[in-house]
């Protein structure tokens, strides 16, 4: 089960291993970034500050430098969750029918797709983090259930109606 601990960051092993992937991405890029830095330094005027070149070469290594650390603040928080074999509840990769009821006469049907990293909310079927909210509502949840959870203030009840196996689950069902 999820614990409500803010500081955590719930991801499989495969959202773990692409957060390593997107570290070493950033150290290339760093890495990269800096190539021209000394020619750049040189073509100021001597102190490497009137040259644009080199403004922009630290201009990038700062937000690449800053980009790293978030990532690498993130990698000492992850605590990687587990598929479960539960096919009543609710789990990362499984796509969920959902009504999302935000009062009374206010009800949306969502469907959606837990996921253990990142979620694409542009993709045809909206993914959820399990790390949002909505996900650390719903995971491990049976079908039927109504769980709630909270933003800016305002609780939101979430009706769990079906779920289907996602795409990287239903692959490994034996026909």
């Amino acid at each position: 089960m999820i614990e409500k601990n803010e500081n955590v960051l719930y991801m499989s092993e495969q959202g773990y291993q692409e957060l390593l992937s997107e570290i070493e991405d950033i150290k290339k890029r760093i890495v990269e970034n800096n190539k021209g830095r000394k020619a750049a330094f040189d073509a100021g005027a001597g102190d490497g500050w009137d040259s644009p070149e080199f403004e922009e070469i630290e201009r990038v290594d700062n937000l690449l430098v800053g980009e790293l650390r978030l990532k690498q603040e993130q990698l000492q928080r992850v605590v990687i969750v587990e598929k479960h074999n539960d096919m009543d509840s609710i789990d990362i990769g499984d796509i969920v029918n959902s009504n999302l009821m935000y009062a009374p006469d206010d009800i949306e049907e969502f469907d959606f797709k837990l996921v253990a990293y990142k979620g694409n909310t542009r993709s045809d079927i909206p993914e959820v983090s399990i790390n949002s909210p909505l996900g650390k509502a719903v995971y491990q949840k049976k079908v039927g259930e109504t769980v709630s959870y909270s933003v800016n203030g305002n609780d939101i009840f979430v009706e769990i109606k079906s779920k289907n196996l996602g795409l990287e689950q239903s692959s490994h069902i034996k026909r």
